[in-house]
């Protein structure tokens, strides 16, 4: 008897301390955008998370429409612990009190200032830091190209066009035209959700300016901005290198239906994935005036914050202490590639593999990149103009009327804003 009564007992103590170590484990939430290469980083950073900190589990939860889930679950107050809000976002979220700050021993406002890059403290430019960046391609820094097309025309890949005409050239040469002289291929597409990035880029080297750091306005009435969004009408009046009947560019580079397209570079990882029997490479875009050096811009990156309604602040603000660290930021590069949020990371040497590569022209402009924003409804405006973009390119509205219109929509979207929280600063861009 007694030694069941042993054996009893031991199995006992042996349940209580399984269930007592299973109980002190802290599980988390985090929603990502649902898009593999953000999946594949996180559980990649999640993995490496847990060598330090086994007890704490965190369930990657991608969302195929992120933005809107995010909305509906902080109104709900059933949010993620921890999620992966846009630059344009973060503003109007600290000042509904969604997002937690982050304490001291996290990541300080000096530290983001001196250890990452400029776009980051941009963001949200408050006493605390709300997020942290994880590696994301410039919004607008060149063109995904089709590599087996640049072949098949006799052009060679070159790390960065010169000049629009340049640009032009390759795209006449890429383009298809079917017997009767439709255009069954496009040479140079430029239909898609992140053009509007480009179009800021094009106003800015010609030397104009699109935003008012003194009056908060938008202005669109420019000769500048003019030249700008004609050029992009051009590519399918005038060049027609490319037809509004073919699909947008996101799903003509899949099909075939484009040869190259104002793509961010983040695109090229996808696809490995997704479509490996094609063959992107990436060019830098030309400056909008020959000879000067291009705008590269990063107005949209992509962050981890914590839900300020989470029961696992502290658990959650462990990772996202790891995610600052150049550990966690290269575990992500390698599924993501993009530009890593610290700075010290912006070097060759981490860009070696052949994955990655197509990356290291981009690396010398790093320290010129600008961030315009954030203007608090900056998904309204980015809308709006991508929108307006789309009608001119389809004829439904002239240049002019589009200025007017992307004038107008912009400052109603900065006055709503505005009137919503009057106490927010007014936006100075850096130009």
């Amino acid at each position: 008897m007694k030694k069941k009564y042993v054996v009893f007992l031991l199995i006992g103590l042996m349940a209580i301390s399984v269930s007592f170590a299973y109980a002190k484990k802290t599980e988390l939430s985090l929603w990502c955008l649902g898009f593999e290469p953000h999946k594949l980083g996180f559980e990649s950073v999640v993995k490496g998370f847990n060598k330090y900190y086994p007890d704490i589990r965190i369930k990657v939860e991608p969302q195929a429409d992120l933005s809107t889930k995010i909305k509906a679950a902080l109104a709900a107050r059933q949010a993620p612990d921890l999620f992966t809000p846009r630059a344009e976002d973060i503003m109007e979220m600290v000042y509904t009190k969604s997002i937690a700050p982050f304490p001291d021993n996290v990541l300080t406002v000096k530290e983001l200032k001196e250890k990452f890059w400029p776009e980051y403290y941009l963001q949200a430019p408050f006493n605390k830091v709300y997020a942290v960046g994880f590696p994301d391609p410039l919004g607008d820094a060149g063109l995904v190209v089709n590599l087996d097309m640049f072949k098949e025309a006799g052009l060679k890949q070159i790390p960065a066009f010169e000049s629009i005409d340049q640009l032009i050239k390759y795209a006449k040469k890429l383009t298809k035209v079917d017997a009767k002289g439709n255009i069954i291929r496009g040479g140079l597409n430029a239909r898609e959700y992140n053009i509007q990035v480009y179009f800021w880029g094009y106003i800015a080297d010609q030397g104009g300016r699109f935003y008012d750091n003194d009056t908060g306005l938008f202005n669109y009435k420019t000769e500048e901005a003019r030249k700008a969004l004609k050029f992009f009408y051009d590519i399918y009046y005038t060049y027609k290198v490319d037809s509004v009947d073919l699909p947008p560019m996101f799903d003509a580079l899949a099909q075939g239906a484009a040869a190259m397209g104002f793509m961010w570079g983040e695109y090229i990882s996808f696809a490995h994935l997704t479509y490996p029997e094609l063959h992107f490479g990436f060019v830098l875009k030309p400056p909008f005036v020959k000879g000067v050096k291009p705008h590269i811009a990063h107005v949209d990156t992509w962050n981890v914050s914590v839900w300020e309604g989470s029961k696992n602040k502290d658990a959650a603000f462990k990772f996202v202490k790891y995610m600052t660290t150049p550990e966690a930021q290269l575990l992500f590069l390698q599924q993501n590639p993009g530009i890593p949020a610290l700075r010290e990371l912006g070097n060759p040497k981490y860009f070696q593999s052949e994955k990655l590569r197509f990356l290291i022209p981009l690396l010398k402009l790093l320290p010129e990149t600008k961030f315009w924003g954030p203007f608090g409804n900056d998904s309204i405006i980015k809308d709006s103009l991508q929108r307006t973009m789309e009608s001119v390119m389809h004829k439904e509205i002239s240049v002019k009327e589009a200025l007017d219109e992307m004038t107008r929509q912009c400052n109603e979207a900065v006055k709503t804003f505005r009137k919503k929280y009057p106490n927010a600063p007014i936006t100075k861009i850096e130009w």
